[in-house]
């Protein structure tokens, strides 16, 4: 069973937050002009705003609020003393950026446009032109910068999101190259074991009976054996190209060893077959043919090629028992036809069984030819 850990949740810098605290020495040198009880209250109602301010630029808990009410005392400092206090703006403008959701960072920030445009209105006729500018630019700024901040944090999230997603891309490809292998070595190797069992019990029973026969089944065996082993490194390598004829040819060892007689039919037409699509249906054809050797109890069997339109057609028939539609269930549940089918959907291709008890059984496989345009 898989874990994930949970990342830690990314938050400013603390020096970012108290960097900018350097800028409240104006405010409180304002406050420190003023009567000595009004000194006072300035000065705690500051310290309050300070806290706030570094408390909801590391807290998602109670942000909201916080920033309200440092909107507050911002407003009640601009009204009460002078516009220069609306600068303290600067604070609370970033954290709206970081609000936990869009209502939040909406409500927030008309709260902050609201007290900008007040204290515009206010102030705007005593302001000398000079002044006029700054004012100007300072108010842009304001405005500008949750916007800014959320669309950062925004992007941070994103960068997150995508590591997560290619991270699970990483673990879902590795699950996969693990089934494939599965796969191929029940396909590969599945075949060529079923043919050095059924070589090896045949020269068993020859040994007594016929020695040279006997002697020309092991060295069968060996043969068999060096080619499992170059199969296993092509599979290792990726290298596995198994196609239709090769499958032919290795299907008639392992069925003459099991005394089936295999008859050929038809072929595909041109153009040639794509090389993944041949390789593909000639694994599907390995499988098949194993399947007839293990299961059948037939003592012939048919690979038909053809095309039907723009589909090509690849058909394994026996003569052997057969299967109802309970053991046909049964069969398509194994890895090795479920591996068939995933190998089909490759190429959209699919297949289909016909069988009944005692009538034999019939495996078809259809993938859709792809031509090319004439243009490309």
């Amino acid at each position: 069973m898989s874990t994930s850990v949970a990342r830690p949740a990314r938050r400013p810098p603390m020096v970012f937050s108290i960097v900018w605290l350097i800028y409240m020495a104006y405010p409180v040198q304002t406050l420190l002009q003023r009567p000595t009880g009004e000194m006072i209250a300035g000065l705690a109602l500051s310290a309050v705003f300070i806290f706030m301010y570094v408390y909801s630029f590391r807290n998602i808990r109670g942000r909201f609020e916080l920033t309200l009410a440092q909107m507050a005392i911002i407003t009640y400092f601009v009204f009460r003393y002078d516009i220069n206090f609306f600068y303290m703006c600067f604070y609370p403008a970033p954290i709206i950026g970081m609000m936990p959701s869009i209502r939040k960072t909406a409500v927030s920030y008309a709260f902050l446009a609201a007290l900008l445009v007040f204290t515009l209105t206010y102030y705007w006729s005593g302001l000398q032109e000079s002044d006029v500018i700054q004012v100007l630019v300072a108010v842009f700024l304001v405005l500008v910068m949750p916007v800014a901040f959320r669309l950062g944090r925004r992007a941070v999230e994103l960068r997150e999101k995508l590591d997560l997603a290619n991270e699970e891309i990483a673990r879902l490809s590795k699950n996969e190259e693990r089934q494939r292998i599965s796969r191929d070595l029940h396909d590969t190797l599945g075949h060529t074991l079923s043919l050095i069992t059924l070589k090896s019990e045949l020269a068993e029973k020859l040994i007594a009976k016929n020695p040279e026969r006997a002697a020309q089944e092991v060295r069968d065996i060996q043969a068999t054996s060096r080619a499992a082993l170059r199969q296993v490194r092509e599979l290792v390598s990726g290298m596995n190209t198994a196609t239709v004829e090769d499958e032919i040819t290795h299907a008639k060892q392992i069925l003459a060893a099991a005394n089936i007689k295999l008859e050929v039919r038809g072929r595909f037409g041109e153009p040639a077959v794509q090389p993944i699509v041949d390789n593909i249906l000639g694994m599907c054809l390995r499988e098949s043919v194993t399947n007839v050797v293990k299961h059948s109890r037939a003592s012939a069997c048919v690979v038909e090629r053809g095309e039907e339109g723009s589909t090509l057609m690849l058909a394994v028939s026996d003569n052997g028992r057969g299967m109802n539609a309970k053991q046909i269930e049964a069969l398509t549940g194994g890895s090795g036809l479920k591996g068939m089918r995933e190998r089909l959907k490759l190429v959209e291709g699919e297949v289909r069984f016909e069988s009944g008890a005692d009538e034999g059984t019939r495996v078809v496989f259809a993938v859709p030819r792809v031509s090319r345009s004439a243009s490309s």
